[in-house]
């Protein structure tokens, strides 16, 4: 006789307590095997859940619960950044002028007394003058790609200081 007994799943579920169908719980009645494999897994889990909750009670006592003060730590980057924000709004404050906003004919005044002197405008049209003829110098002038041939190598021209 060929006796088919319970899969591991059917007893999962049984162990879990869902219904695995009318032929499994004929089964499990009528076969001693399979009942008694039952039994000893549900042996098993109490056991385990016995001594995992005997664990816990024991774990429980050990762990202290934290102060009030201590729980209150997750606050302080909040008020942190609240004093930064108003101290920075303070120190703006102190740095951005109060009174009535500056005139257009004082802008005109800050203005002209930065203009540069007679001098400093020759010294710099020079150097402009000696950069251009620089520039000039060093320019070649165009040739079309199929007259180029290389037959020596190619040098660069270093920067020369510009003398006046």
């Amino acid at each position: 006789m060929n006796i088919r007994h319970l899969t591991d799943e059917q007893f999962s579920e049984l162990l879990a307590g869902e219904s695995c169908g009318d032929t499994a719980t004929l089964h499990l009645e009528s076969c001693d095997v399979c009942r008694d494999e039952l039994r000893s897994m549900q042996t098993a889990v109490g056991t385990l859940r016995d001594l995992s909750l005997r664990w816990a009670e024991k774990r429980a006592v050990r762990i202290a619960a934290p102060s009030p003060w201590l729980l209150g730590w997750y606050k302080l980057p909040g008020w942190g950044a609240a004093t930064a924000l108003l101290f920075f709004g303070l120190a703006l404050g102190v740095h951005v002028p109060s009174g009535p906003p500056t005139s257009v004919s004082a802008i005109g005044q800050a203005q002209t007394a930065t203009v540069p002197s007679d001098d400093e405008l020759a010294e710099d049209n020079q150097l402009l003058r000696s950069i251009d003829q620089e520039l000039n110098r060093q320019v070649r002038p165009l040739v079309p790609a199929s007259e180029l041939t290389v037959s020596h190598p190619v040098r660069h021209h270093g920067v020369r200081e510009v003398a006046n």
